[in-house]
C-alpha cells in the first residue's frame, strides 16, 4: 500500500511539474524572442487559462455554402495545450516533457448533410508556443466523390522559415514540396479561429498586413497561391469587430472584447456562417461516454459566462 501511495504521488508529482514546465517554456521562449507586432501572446501565455490542462472547447452552429444551398450541421472546435516533440510534433507524454515544446493543438470537426449523404471535414492544426508559429496544419474528409487529405508543415532553419505541402485527393496527389514564405507573416485561411484572437488588441482600431494561404478544405490537389491580405479591427464595450479583406472576398468576424476574446460568430466571404451556441472548458478526454456531452453543457463549473 505505501508503495502505491508512493507511485500516485509521484504520478500526480510528475502532471504538477509537466505544468510548471509548460510555463516557464512560455515565459522563457515566447516574451524573449517577440513576435510579429500585429500580433501579442494574451491569449496563449495566460497560465490561469491553461496552466490546469484544460481544453476549450466550442460549439457552434455553422452554415456551409454548397451549389448555392445553405447546408446546416454542428462545428465543434477544441484548443488544448498540450508539449510535442520539436521535429515530428508527436505529444509528449505527462511526466516525460524532456525535450518537448510547449503547443496549442486545435481540432475541428463537422459533418455536413448533402442530401442522403454527407460531406466529412476534421481539422487538426498544431502551433508552437516558443515561436507563436504554425506548426503543422493537416486536412481530412470526403465528399460524395472521394476522399481529400492534405498537410503543411512548417520547416526550421536557421536561415529561415517555410512550409512543406503534401496532398492526396481524389482529383491527383502532390508529395511533399516546398512553400516559400515571404517577409510578411503567413496565415493559413484555415487558422483563423485561433490566430485572430492574438491580435494585439491594446490598441482600439488596428491593422495587419499578411499574406494568407487558402484553405485545406478545397477539393483541389494544390495549396493554391498565397496571396496579400488586410486584417483590421475595432474595439467596442462588449465586441470586439474583425474584419480579413483578401482576395477572394471579406470574411467579417464578432470577438468577446474580454479575455478570452471567443469567436461567437464568423461570416465568410463564401457566405459560410458560424454562431456559437455554447462553450465550455473541461478535460475532454473525461467526457467520452453517451451521456457526457449533456452532463459537461449543464455543468455551470465548465461553462464560459455569457
Amino acid at each position: 500500500m505505501a508503495n502505491c501511495a508512493l507511485d500516485v504521488g509521484r504520478a500526480t508529482l510528475d502532471v504538477q511539474v509537466m505544468r510548471r514546465m509548460f510555463w516557464i517554456a512560455v515565459v522563457l521562449l515566447i516574451l524573449p524572442q517577440g513576435v510579429f507586432s500585429q500580433f501579442a501572446p494574451t491569449l496563449l501565455e495566460n497560465r490561469s487559462y491553461w496552466g490546469d490542462g484544460k481544453s476549450e472547447i466550442d460549439f457552434y452552429q455553422a452554415e456551409f455554402m454548397r451549389d448555392g444551398e445553405p447546408h446546416q450541421c454542428e462545428l465543434i472546435t477544441i484548443f488544448t495545450p498540450t508539449f510535442v516533440e520539436p521535429n515530428n510534433m508527436a505529444p509528449v507524454g505527462e511526466g516525460k516533457q524532456s525535450g518537448g515544446v510547449p503547443a496549442i493543438r486545435m481540432t475541428q470537426t463537422a459533418a455536413i448533410p448533402r442530401g442522403v449523404t454527407s460531406e466529412l471535414r476534421y481539422l487538426d492544426a498544431i502551433w508552437r508556443m516558443d515561436s507563436m508559429s504554425l506548426a503543422r496544419l493537416a486536412f481530412s474528409g470526403g465528399d460524395f466523390v472521394g476522399n481529400i487529405a492534405k498537410t503543411l508543415r512548417e520547416n526550421r532553419q536557421p536561415t529561415g522559415t517555410s512550409w512543406s505541402f503534401s496532398s492526396d485527393t481524389y482529383t491527383g496527389k502532390v508529395d511533399a514540396s516546398p512553400v516559400t514564405l515571404g517577409a510578411k507573416p503567413t496565415l493559413c485561411y484555415d487558422e483563423l479561429p485561433l490566430r485572430l484572437r492574438t491580435l494585439d488588441f491594446a490598441k482600439q482600431n488596428g491593422e495587419a498586413e499578411v499574406d494568407l494561404a487558402p484553405t485545406l478544405g478545397a477539393v483541389s490537389k494544390e495549396l493554391g497561391e498565397i496571396k496579400p491580405a488586410k486584417i483590421s479591427w475595432k474595439v467596442e464595450d462588449r465586441t470586439i469587430r474583425v474584419e480579413v479583406q483578401h482576395a477572394a472576398g471579406k470574411d467579417q468576424f464578432t470577438l468577446d472584447s474580454n479575455f478570452p476574446f471567443l469567436m461567437r460568430e464568423w461570416t465568410g466571404w463564401d457566405r459560410t456562417h458560424w454562431k456559437m451556441k455554447n462553450s465550455i472548458r473541461a478535460d475532454y478526454r473525461k467526457y467520452l461516454r453517451n451521456g457526457d456531452r449533456e452532463r459537461a453543457l449543464k455543468d455551470p463549473m465548465l461553462r464560459h459566462p455569457d
